[in-house]
């Protein structure tokens, strides 16, 4: 397909260069180049090598990477595999941004993605599921917001329709600047995805598939909106919930604190350090403020879960540690022998724009939704699944500057409900939430929602959306949008385009 493409582009007037995975940058022909992806410093190097002495301009790009054969196979041979093609992805980028953004000032700027979802950017329902490079579709969605004079656009490929086919389609889907950031390409033409506002009415809604005798895991701690989701879910059906959570579980909190509220406790830290000739170090104090906060909170969070009637357990791991994960899951069946319904919550969000990111960065925030969907998939049992439930992100759905890695990591939990939703007999669902009015919101942030006109889910609404879903049973949609204002979060996002 490359060759289609490349030869495409020639007879129209354009010089291209063919970067491959390489161990160092170097020159191997005249329009071909090696490059180590995993290395900033290779890719500065290569830069070097393109741009030269002439300092030429780069005027668009193509990623090839989605479709190439280490990353177009069927399924995701593993998370290793699916942060490397979207880390090599996102480090490309970062070196590339500024060439391209130039380039678009001059009419070129274009910036194309490929993958190999199903040819209908995984909801085809039918047919191969490529999920490995599933996550860069989140990706360059963020890449667009954060470089919005750029005209980016994924398309997805059916790579059984035949090389000949689609890359000429593709050829025609380069010249096109229709504002699309996702295409999809298939035997049977062209695709895109459109936002459908659907009310579930009583009639489609079944009982809740639980009772007292099931078993519900849920990563994501004790507190958060997973916390909020556990309430529901305990004060329904009264079900063993296994929580598991990165938060060590925490020791009853002492006598002299316990009853103190934040301005009370954050005076009683700073009369402790003065006591103890300790300085005054107003970040350690906070510091020292939130982890006391944080531990009262999920203490009192398991307290109310255990004063509904149900039975809690909570365990304190690295989700993304199959070793560990994967044998509590296996031990959970061992002990309970079932596992009825299951809600991943779990993720950390580190939020910067691409061009400050680290690749240690990415890779953390990456890993820690996908690496555990991932152990979830290959683990559970599905025949006796009533639920699997991803809680992925608007992130994901619309992509959102400062979080390139997160929105690409919600896309593959987002595909991989897709791809799960076809094989397994349960309600499987990638729930791409917004804001929950919850936590630790602060009433500046709530200001600031409300100036751009964006508004949170109220607990109570987003309990009930949750309880809708898992009611719905396998007539439901494997992916989901709920947010308040979404109409809103359209138009900035075309905004920008």
């Amino acid at each position: 397909m490359t060759s289609t493409v490349t030869a495409g582009l020639t007879q129209e007037g354009y010089r291209y260069r063919c970067i491959l995975p390489g161990s160092r940058a170097r020159k191997v022909s005249a329009e071909t180049y090696e490059v180590d992806f995993g290395s900033p410093e290779s890719l500065q190097e290569l830069r070097q090598l393109l741009v030269g002495s002439s300092g030429e301009i780069i005027g668009a790009a193509i990623n090839f990477l989605g479709i190439s054969q280490a990353y177009a196979a069927t399924g995701c041979a593993s998370g290793e595999a699916a942060l490397q093609v979207t880390l090599w992805s996102f480090q490309f980028l970062k070196e590339f941004a500024n060439d391209l953004t130039a380039a678009a000032q001059q009419g070129g700027g274009t910036v194309m993605n490929l993958t190999a979802l199903d040819g209908r950017l995984g909801l085809g329902r039918g047919g191969r599921m490529a999920l490995t490079s599933s996550g860069l579709l989140g990706l360059f969605k963020t890449f667009q917001q954060e470089y919005p004079t750029l005209r980016v656009k994924t398309v997805d490929l059916d790579l059984s329709a035949g090389n000949t086919i689609m890359g000429s389609r593709l050829l025609d889907e380069l010249m096109v600047d229709d504002h699309l950031v996702e295409v999809g390409l298939s035997a049977t033409g062209r695709s895109t995805v459109r936002l459908e506002r659907t009310t579930a009415h009583p009639t489609q809604l079944g009982p809740l598939p639980l009772d007292k005798s099931s078993v519900v895991l849920i990563t994501g701690g004790a507190n958060g909106i997973t916390y909020d989701a556990a309430l529901r879910l305990a004060e329904l059906a009264k079900p063993t919930l296994i929580l598991v959570g990165r938060s060590p579980l925490p020791e009853p909190e002492g006598d002299d604190t316990r009853d103190l509220d934040t301005a009370k406790l954050r005076m009683h830290l700073i009369q402790q350090r003065k006591a103890q000739g300790q300085p005054m170090v107003p970040a350690q104090i906070e510091q020292n403020l939130r982890r006391i906060l944080k531990d009262r909170q999920i203490l009192d969070n398991l307290a109310a879960l255990e004063a509904t009637g149900a039975t809690v357990e909570y365990h304190s791991m690295d989700v993304r540690d199959e070793e560990t994960f994967g044998g509590l899951i296996d031990d959970v069946y061992t002990r309970f022998g079932r596992i009825d319904g299951v809600i991943h919550g779990a993720g950390v969000i580190e939020d910067k724009l691409m061009k400050d990111k680290t690749p240690q960065s990415y890779s953390n925030v990456f890993s820690t939704k996908v690496d555990s969907a991932l152990i979830l998939a290959k683990r559970l049992k599905p025949a006796e699944l009533k639920f699997l439930v991803f809680f992925s992100s608007v992130s994901g759905r619309f992509g959102n500057g400062g979080q390139a890695d997160y929105s690409a990591a919600n896309e593959f939990l987002n595909k991989l409900a897709d791809d799960l939703d076809r094989k397994w007999p349960g309600r499987i669902v990638a729930i791409n939430w917004g804001a929950w009015d919850a936590g630790m919101v602060s009433d500046e942030l709530r200001k600031l929602y409300a100036a751009r006109d964006l508004y949170m889910i109220p607990i109570p609404d987003g309990v009930q959306f949750l309880e809708n879903e898992l009611r719905l049973g396998s007539r439901g949609e494997p992916e989901v949008t709920i947010a308040c204002s979404i109409p809103k979060l359209i138009e900035m996002v075309s905004a920008r385009r």
